[in-house]
């Protein structure tokens, strides 16, 4: 069912990503792969059908933040293989043991899901290991944050210099194929509409298959009106987006000059230099931050917010924003 909440695990439903997992087909003979995308673009859907296809084998890593975390989840997918050791709380023998469990996975295909909060040092070290032994392919999903953001930008001194997995970058749908995506999912469950509440949707929501997929349940299995779909879509979506707004700034030391800059939005450089008040340099290092967490988007000379949600919920944020 299109309007199941639940991540996709067939082609049928994978709507509008053909060339994406076709892409993944492609390059999994040869590449490690990092899926990147915004939130609610079907990272996760991309993942999982793909994975399903070739008898993968799929690791949900949200929260898991150490090599300890990452050998349990491992470990749940290979239930009859024993592992069992008294190794203690010690991170460098809980990379040991990792790679034991990597090298039991020889020549698998392995997902990786939301892996941005792995410890980056150990992690890297690990795969650099990974790779060089053993004949098995990772794909890599999450946010440009953390781990993510050391494999795909590499320094000089990283254990992975010069082994940058390949990328595929998912989009918004267009305006016409969201909209085919939401007319698809009504005539599947006989859910009556009209094509101006599917345009509205589309233009509050945006492309976003993830949001559009809430809004055709809560219309088509909750019974909701077109316009209390729309407002428990975006309250919903509201503490998402914000929690992860707030994620991005932990590590920021000037919170009120990035809420300030992305209440300015959309706006080019010159006029966010005149209004923020801020040297070349600090713009222009926040605008890069902003842009490679994928919050703001330079659509020719105009930073903007694409995700009209987020959009929103800048807006009533309020000057300082929750997070002074």
């Amino acid at each position: 069912m299109l309007f199941d909440l639940r991540p996709k695990t067939s082609r049928h439903e994978l709507y509008g990503r053909e060339e994406e997992l076709e892409a993944l087909h492609r390059l999994s003979r040869t590449e490690w792969i990092a899926i990147l995308g915004r939130r609610m673009t079907g990272k996760t859907s991309l993942l999982k059908t793909f994975l399903a296809e070739v008898n993968g084998i799929y690791v949900n890593l949200s929260g898991v933040r150490s090599i300890r975390g990452l050998v349990e989840e491992l470990m749940k997918k290979l239930k009859h293989v024993d592992l069992s050791l008294s190794l203690g709380p010690v991170r460098a023998r809980w990379t040991r043991l990792a790679e034991d469990v990597f090298a039991r996975l020889e020549g698998r295909i392995i997902g990786l899901d939301e892996a941005q909060d792995l410890p980056a040092n150990y992690a890297l070290r690990l795969f650099k290991k990974v790779w060089d032994e053993h004949r098995l392919t990772i794909i890599f999903t999450g946010s440009m944050m953390g781990l993510l953001h050391r494999l795909l930008e590499p320094g000089h001194d990283s254990p992975l210099y010069g082994r940058k997995p390949a990328t595929i970058v998912l989009r918004p749908f267009t305006r016409g194929v969201a909209i085919g995506f939401l007319e698809r999912g009504f005539d599947e469950l006989s859910c009556p509409y009209r094509e101006a509440e599917l345009e509205e949707a589309v233009d509050s929501l945006g492309g976003y298959p993830g949001w559009l997929t809430y809004y055709g349940n809560l219309r088509c299995v909750r019974g909701m009106t077109h316009g209390e779909a729309l407002e428990n879509v975006y309250r919903e979506a509201r503490k998402i987006l914000v929690a992860e707004l707030e994620r991005f700034l932990e590590a920021r030391r000037n919170k009120a000059l990035y809420v300030r800059l992305l209440r300015l939005l959309p706006a080019g450089w010159s006029e966010l230099e005149r209004a923020l008040q801020v040297n070349r340099k600090v713009l222009r290092d926040a605008l890069r931050s902003l842009e490679r967490a994928m919050i703001v988007e330079k659509v020719g000379r105009t930073y903007t917010i694409p995700d009209p949600l987020m959009r929103r919920a800048v807006q009533e944020l309020g000057e300082a924003g929750p997070y002074l």
